[in-house]
């Protein structure tokens, strides 16, 4: 018996408004819940209980702004986002056959189009939409059209990760999410309420809490000139402000500019330098220290150990790499030798390198690629992106050259997602010069007791 080829027509249409209804079962049963009320209570109850549930969600939404933005806003953006806009059926459809995301059935001639399976707005500038894809499509149809979407959309922004097999998620950024600037956080009191691997920095544009490791890694943050380069670490300095004070965490900084960090120097115990010279001999100091702490390791054969005044944190901050490592010719060769060095072997020892550099390249930062957790703040040529996070991340949505050159967006830029791969736009909190005071002030206080290592909370 010969082998059945499939049929060349496709499924009816009133079978397939009952897979829609199977799938959007609200669309039914909302009207069916309302209409069997009339019947049952009456038009006068019914529009008494409909008034009483409408007077509950303003007084709510008047009286508890915290808890309704957190919990009814984004229900009701995602609900009139879906079925009032652009991802409502027939509109998605358009919009996916004007960007070429259809495809064909190749015996029955059905167009076959990606499906929006949810839509999610935790922020009122963003909305995430989760879409099935059309058969024989992946991810990259998506990635190649990114402009085109966010064009057809009318967003500023458009990005796409992998979500679950057969899956994509869109990330839609509609508008600035950061439209004002956010103030720093107070700092912990105790070195238990410190994480050393979810500092808090600011914010991202889904508007949860920006969190970023210290502990077990290195960092390089790009950025044009005013872009905010100096509220991330003056962030991450306000984060681990008790283990500073206690001596779990001694910070050095290179300081070529010679007022970014200047108003740490009294807390810094002779770990301030500020001119070419001064700044090799102090990287050169730190290797060295990360060199007898080896040793130490070695003696008692332990490949790593927890943070403690034993073993405390050093944080080797160099601003302005590039003037150090490119720039000034006299001792480039030895910085760059032993910053490789640390970024290479500190992070059994709790050594970390963390480097501040406006023009990214490889002939500016050649140990580029040994630091692996990387910031990009507004940059001034389309190519910096891909140079700090990574080949595609501009394509992915990354687009930090286009953050406008204003002192309003300072702290505003693109870090991956560890997971997804995917871009996240995310502020630094801005620390004022009364902050920074504070933390001075915070850290001449001494320390306030004995904290054993196992006390310490290090992990995410």
């Amino acid at each position: 018996m010969s082998e059945q080829l499939p049929s060349r027509r496709g499924v009816g249409w009133e079978w397939r408004a009952v897979r829609w209804l199977v799938r959007h079962p609200g669309a039914l049963a909302t009207p069916g819940g309302l209409a069997a009320l009339l019947l049952e209570l009456g038009p006068q109850v019914t529009g008494g209980v409909l008034g009483g549930l409408t007077a509950g969600a303003l007084g709510w939404y008047r009286g508890h702004p915290d808890s309704f933005d957190t919990w009814a806003a984004p229900v009701g953006r995602a609900w009139r986002r879906r079925w009032a806009g652009a991802y409502l059926g027939p509109r998605w459809a358009r919009l996916m056959g004007s960007c070429g995301l259809t495809k064909v059935h190749h015996r029955t001639g059905e167009v076959l189009v990606p499906r929006v399976l949810r839509v999610r707005s935790w922020s009122p500038s963003i909305d995430t939409v989760r879409v099935r894809l059309a058969p024989g499509q992946a991810l990259r149809a998506f990635a190649a059209v990114l402009p085109e979407l966010a064009a057809t959309l009318k967003a500023d922004r458009v990005a796409v990760e992998q979500g679950r097999p057969g899956e994509v998620v869109l990330i839609v950024q509609r508008g600035e999410p950061f439209t004002h600037v956010i103030p720093a956080p107070a700092m912990p009191e105790t070195c238990e309420a410190v994480h050393l691997k979810a500092l808090c920095l600011g914010e991202t544009e889904l508007g949860g809490l920006w969190r970023e490791p210290l502990l077990g890694t290195h960092h390089i943050t790009a950025g044009a000139t005013g872009s905010g380069k100096n509220s991330v670490v003056m962030a991450k300095m306000r984060a681990v402000a008790p283990l500073f004070r206690d001596g779990l965490v001694r910070p050095w900084v290179c300081d070529p500019k010679r007022f970014e960090f200047v108003a740490l120097k009294p807390i810094l115990d002779n770990r301030y330098a500020d001119n070419p010279d001064d700044c090799a001999e102090l990287i050169t100091r730190f290797v060295e220290n990360m060199e007898r702490k080896q040793k130490r390791l070695q003696r008692n054969r332990k490949r790593g150990v927890p943070v403690s005044r034993e073993h405390p944190l050093d944080w080797l901050i160099v601003d302005e790499v590039g003037f150090l490592m490119a720039y000034s010719s006299e001792r480039t060769h030895e910085i760059v030798n032993a910053c490789a060095v640390i970024s290479s072997m500190g992070r059994a020892t709790n050594d970390v390198l963390d480097v501040y550099v406006q023009e990214p390249s490889k002939d500016v930062v050649p140990i580029r690629d040994l630091l692996p957790h990387r910031l990009c703040l507004r940059v001034t040529s389309e190519r910096h992106p891909d140079m700090v996070l990574g080949d595609g991340a501009r394509a992915r949505g990354a687009i930090a050259d286009e953050i406008a050159e204003d002192a309003s967006t300072a702290g505003i830029g693109y870090r991956v997602d560890p997971r997804s791969r995917t871009p996240r736009r995310v502020r630094a909190a801005y620390t004022t010069d009364a902050d920074v005071a504070e933390l001075v002030a915070f850290v001449k206080a001494g320390p306030s007791g004995a904290v054993g290592g196992s006390a310490l909370r290090t992990a995410a």
